[in-house]
């Protein structure tokens, strides 16, 4: 056969091509009888040139197409060696394969001569050998070139060639095109190109226009519109599988965590309620450094009011002076509403106004009234304090903390202001000289733990010394120390209060820096010139006193990571350095009361020497 036919896997599967004898009964009989060069495979989308030397023209063959596919069938179409005319260039395709009766009529219409591809450096690939209707090949003299030596040339020359990008081959009435050279450029016409047999050469070729290029890579047909809706919702649906699994891991590893913390939870339960024992079996705690540890670990919810009792020394004076809550209790507001209790009439609504506990739906029943009463008892108990803006907040804490008894919340009140260890009386006293001890004594911890810090408040304190007179500091740290950090979230503020109760004012200066610490990058940055002028500073100092503003960091979400890290950024505070700090502001606030009285004195003598 002297045509040259090239087939195209175009359907959506691997397939394979054999070429048999007619005489061969059956496919199967023996493989040898397949003729040489047509027994292949084709994938999806591949092209192959069919080298068909040992075709005889006027004999009889079977071509079989054997689908990989399972639902498809084995397709055997009969033709003859002088099907396809000579020189006749032909592309077949599978799908026209699999529908036809026999292979002549595939071939009515195919143009002759039509192009079958080009390689992708530009220059034409070279064919395979022709097909040939004769037994009779001739033998690779000089000057003539088999498939796999012109392969060889192309392979040297830069470029390549594959089974699905080949010309159709050149038989002696065509001309041969220009092979590229190493650069993709052609031959010029005087060069010398290559020869095919003995019979054909060219030379001073010249070539007119270039051969067209073959896209091997085909668009992929679009989808139909239900296709793409289908496409949409399976994207959508694994989408939200992803979620669903993300989530459930996400569930698994928290309550993973939240067991674990049961489990621990459990344990300290256990070793305070052996504690418990021994407190109650000898009067007193195991030891002082057990105790420690296991306060700032946390006092399980369930011995909590048991154990604050006892630190603060209430449950003693419950004992010593039974009867005489009740007795204070019955006095209740005089008549006239005579200060401080149309003052705690202001403050007890404005007192956490949005727990529910402390203010029901029950007015006359709530937590409220439980706490104006405690709070009247306290100005009739305490003539030197009576009542300060803070106490309400003390005393409401402790009712919503803990389930204590009116009785029990007025000695823990009681013990606060006149225990040596927490002195609140001098905070809620008339004065208020601890708060600005307070305010001194942060000063200088700022210093040694927060020195960037300091350095910038004292700069911003000169600017604004008009404006600040006691002090940036002075601005928010009384309202912290008066509420003793009540204001923060109720989880962290009572694991501050078991430390508080234990260990003293120690951890209310722990707080503090730990708080200025989360608030000193913002506050560093409106404290140059421009926040100072614009006034951004004392905004800053003004939220740093507002409990929603400091709620809002996240370092409150974990009480035990807090107290850790509260603990761990004032390690090396001491108690001694603390009760230094306090005797030099007490030491330098005398000093100023002496000369203050020096120079209303003298200003009292220069008056009388006026006078005479």
């Amino acid at each position: 056969m002297g045509g040259q036919i090239s087939v195209e896997n175009d359907l959506g599967y691997q397939s394979s091509i054999e070429v048999f004898d007619a005489a061969v009964e059956s496919k199967t009989t023996s493989s040898s009888q397949s003729v040489d060069g047509l027994s292949f495979s084709l994938k999806m989308k591949e092209e192959r040139m069919l080298t068909c030397s040992g075709l005889v023209d006027g004999k009889e063959y079977k071509l079989i197409i054997t689908p990989d596919a399972a639902k498809m069938e084995t397709v055997e179409i009969k033709f003859r060696g002088t099907s396809i005319a000579k020189g006749e260039k032909v592309k077949l395709k599978l799908s026209e394969l699999l529908t036809a009766k026999d292979l002549e009529s595939v071939m009515q219409g195919k143009p002759a001569g039509a192009l079958l591809g080009s390689n992708l450096n530009g220059g034409p690939d070279v064919a395979s050998a022709p097909l040939s209707g004769t037994d009779d090949r001739k033998t690779v003299s000089e000057g003539e070139m088999d498939s796999d030596q012109v392969e060889s040339k192309l392979d040297s020359a830069g470029c390549t060639m594959n089974e699905s990008s080949r010309l159709p081959a050149m038989d002696k009435h065509t001309p041969a095109p220009p092979l590229p050279t190493r650069r993709g450029r052609r031959h010029l016409p005087n060069e010398t190109s290559t020869t095919y047999d003995d019979s054909f050469s060219t030379t001073n070729l010249s070539v007119d226009e270039p051969l067209p290029g073959y896209d091997e890579h085909q668009a992929l047909p679009e989808l139909k519109k239900t296709d793409r809706k289908k496409h949409t919702t399976m994207a959508t649906r694994v989408a939200e599988d992803i979620k669903d699994i993300a989530e459930a891991l996400g569930k698994s590893s928290k309550n993973s965590f939240q067991l674990k913390k049961r489990k621990r939870d459990l344990r300290r339960e256990n070793k305070w309620i052996e504690m418990k024992k021994y407190l109650e079996k000898h009067n007193r705690w195991p030891s002082r450094r057990q105790l420690k540890e296991r306060v700032r670990k946390g006092i399980p919810q369930s011995l909590r009011g048991y154990t604050w009792l006892r630190l603060l020394g209430a449950d003693k004076k419950i004992m010593k002076n039974k009867g005489l809550y009740s007795r204070l209790s019955v006095l209740g507001k005089p008549k006239g509403d005579p200060e401080p209790f149309r003052t705690i009439d202001k403050d007890v609504p404005r007192t956490f106004p949005e727990n529910h506990y402390l203010h029901g739906d029950d007015k006359k029943n709530s937590a409220a009234e439980r706490l104006r009463e405690v709070l009247y008892a306290y100005v009739h108990y305490d003539k030197e304090v009576q009542y300060c803006q803070g106490m309400n907040l003390v005393a409401a804490f402790l009712m919503i903390s803990c389930p204590f008894q009116n009785e029990e919340v007025f000695w823990m009140l009681e013990r606060l202001c006149h225990h040596s260890d927490y002195s609140l009386k001098l905070l809620y006293g008339p004065e208020l000289s601890l708060a600005f001890e307070f305010e001194f004594v942060l000063k200088k911890l700022m210093k040694s733990f927060l020195p960037k810090l300091y350095k910038t408040i004292k700069r911003a304190d000169e600017v604004l010394e008009p404006m600040v007179p006691f002090g940036s500091v002075n601005v928010f740290a009384p309202k912290w120390v008066i509420s003793l950090w009540s204001i923060l979230p109720s989880h962290c503020a009572v694991r501050i209060w078991d430390i508080f109760f234990n260990e003293g004012h120690k951890m209310l200066y722990r707080v503090a820096l730990f708080v200025l610490k989360q608030f000193q990058a913002e506050i560093l940055k409106v404290a140059d010139d421009k926040g100072l002028d614009g006034g951004d500073y004392l905004v800053m100092l003004t939220n740093l006193k507002q409990s929603k503003f400091i709620n809002e960091l996240k370092c409150w979400e974990d009480d035990d990571a807090t107290i850790a890290a509260i603990l761990k950024l004032t390690g090396g505070l001491k108690n001694s350095t603390i009760a230094s700090l306090k005797r030099r502001f007490w030491k330098e606030k005398k000093k100023k009361q002496l000369e203050l009285e020096i120079q209303a004195n003298h200003k009292k003598r220069v008056s009388r020497g006026g006078r005479k």
